[in-house]
């Protein structure tokens, strides 16, 4: 079947096309000559392949490699024979250098395209020393006799013996469960580095330099730091000394334990919801030279508190994040008051589509 100009490819359609770029998520994006969008999965930029198309939306395709017809000098074989099968990874396709430079590419696109900043300072990304057997946890799931992940048709739970991204110790304990045949339900394995509460830096070569990353991006000395999304005190350890109080907040529990367990005697560690407690906490502070650090989950900061920032800004605001485009969407309200210093990328998920960013603001 050919696809048909006047209303766009439909399913089943063989094309061929040259991936323009790759976008964040891993997605190749290429053209029909009518400029209908395409998005190809374990693509690299510059390619030409024949793909078929397997879904079709009103303004967008996507569609499965059915063969490289013109390969990027960047694609390399996969080590992993789950791999396109097993939704965890998206560029072991590619070279390393190359997913390093299409991250940050990325990253700057964010900034520029849905942060509406011009000319964003973006740092070089920092590699990771590993980009294989990195992980000091992952979740299986268990369901009718199979172990592993979801697939990249979510649908489906591929049954895996090792991941390649997580460390010898971790697929160790992947083994061990699979041999005591567990009942259906999410399994937490991870090394004895991760605490009890499992919120912990995944990657674990990287986690002394994103610690240091954080620390540097704050003042030398203040008042008072309010952190909101604190965990286990990840960061909290690093830079409380620098404080003369610490305001540290998160919703969970658990994670709270292990903080409390750093004895930091200048850290009030709170339960809570960050976004209502640093509100309140940026109001009753407004004016003075208060830090901020946070480091939300993938979905970004809640609207009320990127307002209530804007609101009373603080002297310095250190904004971590794992999903460029809810930090560029942020980025974009958080501008109107604060002078974006840098954004540093740095590569705690290799192999994955996932980017760690830390973003160092003041106040204007």
């Amino acid at each position: 079947m050919t696809a048909s100009p006047a209303v766009g490819p439909q399913p089943g359609d063989l094309l061929e096309v040259t991936i323009e770029k790759v976008i964040f998520g891993g997605d190749g994006l290429a053209r029909t000559p009518a400029n209908f969008v395409i998005f190809v999965p374990f693509a690299a930029f510059g390619e030409q392949v024949l793909v078929e198309v397997i879904e079709r939306k009103a303004h967008h395709a996507r569609a499965e490699i059915v063969q490289v017809l013109a390969a990027s000098m960047e694609r390399t074989a996969p080590p992993c024979p789950y791999y396109g099968h097993c939704g965890g990874c998206q560029y072991q396709h590619l070279v390393y250098r190359e997913e390093l430079r299409l991250k940050e590419q990325q990253v700057y696109e964010a900034f520029t395209r849905v942060g509406k900043i011009a000319e964003p300072v973006v740092l070089p990304i920092i590699p990771s020393p590993e980009d294989y057997h990195y992980r000091n946890r992952i979740t299986v799931h268990a369901a009718q006799g199979r172990i592993g992940f979801r697939g990249v048709d979510s649908r489906e739970l591929v049954d895996i013996r090792e991941c390649f991204i997580a460390r010898p110790e971790v697929n160790a304990e992947l083994t061990r469960l699979r041999a005591r045949q567990p009942a259906d339900g999410h399994y937490s394995l991870r090394d004895t580095t991760v605490p009890e509460s499992g919120f912990f830096q995944a990657n674990h070569p990287l986690r002394t330099r994103l610690r240091e990353l954080v620390a540097a991006s704050l003042p030398a000395r203040g008042d008072i730091l309010l952190e909101g999304y604190c965990g286990g005190g990840f960061f909290t350890g690093d830079v409380a000394g620098r404080f003369g109080q610490v305001i540290a907040i998160d919703n969970d529990p658990r994670t709270l334990i292990d903080a409390r367990r750093l004895q930091l005697p200048n850290v009030e560690w709170r339960q809570g919801d960050a976004a209502v407690a640093l509100t309140e906490e940026l109001r009753t502070h407004a004016g003075q030279s208060a830090a901020v650090l946070v480091d939300p989950p993938r979905e970004g900061l809640p609207v009320r508190l990127v307002e209530a920032l804007t609101l009373d800004p603080v002297a310095s605001l250190t904004y971590v994040s794992c999903d460029p485009a809810t930090l560029a969407r942020d980025a974009r309200t958080l501008a109107s008051r604060y002078e974006l210093i840098s954004v540093q990328p740095i590569d705690c998920f290799p192999r994955t589509a996932q980017i760690e960013c830390v973003s160092t603001w003041r106040r204007k």
